[in-house]
């Protein structure tokens, strides 16, 4: 980890689909968390398997001033890539809003009449063999996976967030991933808020951290893909409370919640129609407030070396490769795993804040790292640290 890495949210949306603020105005918000980048993935929803655009937000004609805007957004302190999120309008077939597209910069996006008469599989492998790269989102919300080999994707994506407060450990996404991970497949983790406004939504969510990467959009969207990154996350506190946002069923993840999305900010004392904007802008100014929202505030990955290799490398297999792990927490680190083939091969209550070991990596495809700090969520700050795999490839 020679670079300053570049830390980023790779879900965001936007005016464009269904979020509150335009694409420009996002970013001083962003720069506020510390983020160097963003990823906005605005809503592009196609019919199928007729292909062809759905009636709302955008549709394959609009890509190329979607990217200009997003472009447009960029400041020295922070980028705005383009991305998209592919929803399936399909009837009767089940509406899967669960896909994530990085278009190659530069590049044009596929027409809706691509997707006609193809399978979500067989549409995910082609969108690969045209170069693009596919994220599947949602996973934890019922996304299909069972339907996937892993080849048609290079990663999935996991939230942790105000919204999605299931503990991180037995989460389906990390089920599903160490399923594809052990039968070969180069499968990346990345994280996002999934974000419609600016404030707590978007400053709590679980933070992707790419490594040894320029600050370029390419180079960026490249990283996240191939799973050269690291993610880290920290709990927050529910300030939507301190807005007077009355508690309620959480649909995402179970239980109770005061948070509250910007489209139903007329059903908060002292807000109404017309008074959104106010009601995400006070949100924002308690998350920077209260929370813990800035860079500073999170976890750091400071090394993970297995052999000579790091996040998304390539390491021989062998009966004593040597693992060096050190990181910043600001609870002490309460469990360390190594998992590899979906195997727990090493699990611990490290002391201090770095780690040295070895490990057997005969018949492995791949090993990744899991770190917990402080108490469990329900007891106060808690803190993780998730490395995406180091694969054992015969040399």
């Amino acid at each position: 980890m020679t670079q300053r890495p570049l830390w980023g949210d790779c879900h965001v949306h936007s005016t464009r689909s269904d979020g509150c603020t335009p694409i420009r105005a996002l970013t001083p918000s962003f720069e506020a968390f510390g983020l160097d980048f963003r990823i906005q993935t605005d809503h592009w929803v196609i019919e199928v398997p007729a292909g062809r655009p759905a009636g709302r937000w955008l549709h394959a004609a609009d890509w190329a001033g979607y990217a200009a805007e997003c472009a447009a957004a960029s400041t020295e302190r922070h980028l705005c890539l383009a991305g998209l999120e592919i929803g399936w309008e399909a009837g009767g077939a089940g509406d899967w809003f669960d896909t994530k597209l990085y278009p190659r910069a530069g590049a044009a996006s596929p027409d809706e009449s691509f997707f006609a008469g193809k399978s979500w599989p067989q549409a995910l492998r082609g969108l690969r063999e045209a170069g693009h790269r596919v994220v599947v989102a949602h996973v934890d919300q019922g996304a299909p996976l069972s339907l996937l080999a892993g080849d048609e994707i290079d990663g999935l994506e996991v939230r942790w967030d105000i919204e999605e407060t299931r503990p991180l450990p037995g989460r389906a996404t990390l089920r599903e991933w160490d399923r594809m991970l052990a039968a070969g497949r180069r499968v990346s983790l990345s994280s996002g808020s999934d974000a419609h406004q600016p404030d707590e939504w978007a400053g709590s969510s679980l933070r992707t951290v790419v490594l040894d990467t320029r600050r370029e959009e390419e180079a960026i969207l490249e990283s996240v893909a191939a799973g050269r990154s690291y993610l880290s996350g920290t709990r927050h506190p529910d300030v939507y409370g301190e807005l007077g946002c009355p508690g309620h069923a959480n649909s995402v993840a179970g239980g109770s919640t005061r948070f509250t999305p910007w489209w139903d900010a007329g059903k908060v004392p002292g807000f109404g129609p017309g008074r959104e904007a106010e009601f995400v802008r006070r949100g924002f100014d308690l998350a920077l407030a209260r929370g813990r929202c800035r860079r500073e505030d999170y976890p750091e990955l400071v090394e993970y070396r297995v052999g000579e290799a790091s996040c998304g490398g390539e390491v021989a297999p062998a009966a004593n490769v040597p693992v060096r792990v050190a990181w910043r927490t600001r609870v002490p680190a309460s469990r360390l795993r190594l998992v590899a083939g979906g195997r727990v091969i090493l699990e611990c209550v490290p002391a201090g804040n770095a780690l040295e070991t070895s490990v057997d990596l005969r018949g492995a495809k791949s090993i990744r790292l899991e770190l917990e700090a402080g108490p469990p969520a329900e007891s106060g700050p808690t803190e993780v640290i998730l490395a995406n795999p180091v694969y054992v490839v015969p040399r």
